[in-house]
This record gives C-alpha cells, sequence and structure tokens, in this order.
C-alpha cells in the first residue's frame, strides 16, 4: 500500500518484459581484475558501457536458511523465513490510496514514498523501466502471496538484463527496503536497487548501484564502473556482506547527490567499506529496485516496507 508525500508526473499503468543479455564493465574500482557490467542496450536503446575484461564462472549459492549477516568484523542478525509461494497476482498498477503497514516504516516515516504492498495492484507511482519492455510487465513483476509484514510483497523475476520499478526521488534521500532471494548472493555482477540522474533507461544517466559482486554485497557507479565491494576491495569470495538465501533482510541507503555521498546499511549496521564521499556531486532523479543482470545468474527477489523519506527510516520493529 502507498502514498506520496508530494506530486509527479507519472507514466501510464506498469507493465514489464524481459530483455537479453548484457555485458561486462571494465574494472576501474579498487581491486584487481575482474569488473562488473557496462550494459548492451535491448531495442530500442544505445548502450555506454564500456566493455572490459569480464569475471568468469558464476557461482549461485545455495538455498540454505542460516542466519546472519557478516561483514568483516561485523555480524548482525536477520530473520529466516521460508521461499516463497508461488501463485502471484500481476501488477498493474493504480493502488495509490492505501496505507503503510502499522509500525513498518521504523521512526522515520516515509515523507517521499512507502507501501508495505498489500493492496491488491501494484502502486501506480511505480512504473516499469526500461520504458520500451513495459508492455510486457507482468511477466516479471508480480505482487506474490509471501511478505514481510504481512500476506504479500513484489517479486522480480530476474532473467532479463533489466527488470526495475522506478519511482521520482529528489536529489538526496533516505530510504529503506526489506529484501530477500532465492539464492545466496552470487559472484557475478548484479544490481538489487539504485538511484540515477537519468529517464529510468538503464543505458541513460548515471546509476549509483547496491548490489552483488564476488558473493558479496557491493557499490558500483555506472559510468566509470568505479566499484566498492563490502570485503574492503579484495576482488574474491572471501569477507564481505553475505546474504544467505530465503532470508530477509533490512536494506538501508542513504543517496546524497548533491553531497556527493554514499551510505549502505544491513539488519541496521553500516556497511563501512561502501560509504563513499566523492562520486558526485548529482541530481537524481530516480529510485529504482528489481534486477538487473551484467554477468550473473538469474534469480527471483522479493521486496517488501519500502520507504523513501528525508530522514532516515530505520529498520522498524
Amino acid at each position: 500500500m502507498s502514498f506520496l508525500a508530494r506530486s509527479f508526473s507519472l507514466f501510464a499503468a506498469l507493465t514489464l518484459a524481459s530483455v537479453a543479455g548484457c555485458g561486462d564493465d571494465s574494472s576501474s574500482g579498487t581491486g584487481g581484475a575482474g569488473g562488473s557490467g557496462g550494459e548492451t542496450a535491448g531495442p530500442g536503446s544505445s548502450s555506454s558501457g564500456t566493455g572490459g575484461a569480464a569475471t568468469s564462472g558464476v557461482t549461485t549459492g545455495s538455498a540454505t536458511t542460516t542466519t546472519g549477516v557478516t561483514t568483516t568484523g561485523v555480524t548482525t542478525g536477520s530473520a529466516t523465513t521460508s521461499a516463497a509461494t508461488t501463485g502471484a497476482t500481476t501488477g498493474t498498477g493504480g493502488d495509490a490510496t492505501t496505507s503503510t503497514a502499522s509500525g513498518s516504516t521504523g521512526s522515520g516515516g516515509c515523507s517521499i514514498f512507502c507501501s508495505d504492498f498489500e493492496g491488491g495492484s501494484l502502486p501506480s507511482e511505480l512504473q516499469f523501466f526500461p520504458e520500451y519492455l513495459r508492455a510486457s510487465a507482468g511477466d516479471y513483476v508480480t505482487l506474490d502471496s509471501s511478505g514481510h509484514s504481512g500476506s504479500r510483497s513484489v517479486k522480480v523475476t530476474g532473467s532479463g538484463f533489466s527488470q526495475m520499478l522506478g519511482i521520482p526521488v529528489p536529489s538526496a534521500f533516505w530510504g529503506r527496503v526489506y529484501v530477500k532471494s532465492d539464492t545466496a548472493i552470487q559472484m557475478g555482477h548484479n544490481t538489487y536497487v539504485a538511484a540515477t540522474t537519468g529517464n529510468g533507461d538503464p543505458n541513460e544517466g548515471e546509476h549509483i548501484r547496491i548490489g552483488e559482486h564476488q558473493c558479496q554485497l557491493e557499490l558500483n557507479r555506472k559510468t566509470d564502473d568505479a566499484e566498492k565491494l563490502s570485503n574492503g576491495g579484495t576482488y574474491s569470495c572471501d569477507g564481505g556482506v553475505k546474504l544467505t538465501a530465503n532470508t530477509w533482510y533490512c536494506l538501508e541507503f542513504n543517496y546524497n547527490g548533491p553531497g556527493s555521498e554514499v551510505r549502505v546499511f544491513v539488519d541496521g549496521t553500516e556497511v563501512e567499506q561502501l560509504h563513499v564521499t566523492n562520486w558526485g556531486p548529482y541530481d537524481y532523479k530516480l529510485f529504482k529496485l528489481g534486477f538487473e543482470k551484467y554477468h550473473g545468474g538469474n534469480k527471483n527477489m522479493w521486496y517488501d516496507d519500502l520507504a523513501l523519506s528525508a530522514e532516515r527510516v530505520g529498520c522498524g520493529p
């Protein structure tokens, strides 16, 4: 369920589709060999990826239910849940007047947007990107009968290049979303959430992306492929923040475009290795969540209790 604290001009009702393939970014991050992903555009869009050496070998995680998030020197707990049930309801947009579940936004509220997705359709504020694939959205973005705080969540079937939901945001904002995957975090590079200066197309504008690479949580900048790994920069699967399969995690983020700063938190604990203070300044236009695949494996993702605000939202009860 959802509402906006300010009005936005939005696109038509949500739809979606898969799109093939993507290439590899050249690595300009903090590690050695192994880049992330200069995407190859789908039909109707040009590519702004830089190409370069790809990491080889994608390792998909096993469907374990081990709890906990481990960072270098920090371990935080997280509740384990069973795999989501099937029988999802295709979201069509339009449910923009429902309220957020009690207690699900923590102490910071949601001055920009929030939803617990307990309505009968996806909130109309959330639009699928890229726009040229919007006609088949229901094939890849659905409301699923498995939730973090209630009985529903957004399920993203990540089997194409880009399947993301976007919503307008100011250039500086905080956010919180609960996220779950049917695989453990992967070796290949994929994106979960991002802030972009562009119009929503994955090949337009700057994208500051939070996702997975080298079996750990990472932060990546699209245009030059700068990358921060949560293990401190070693391009291996050793260390870093590990997200296990079928487990809900509280992912928080602070995008301060004018201040050139990005911060990332998991289950209330900041991932210091993903804190940057010199990426920008940027004028963000959209926040996006879903799945964008560069050279990782397919996976199903679930998102629930999304809150975007001018202040930190927190993980709530």
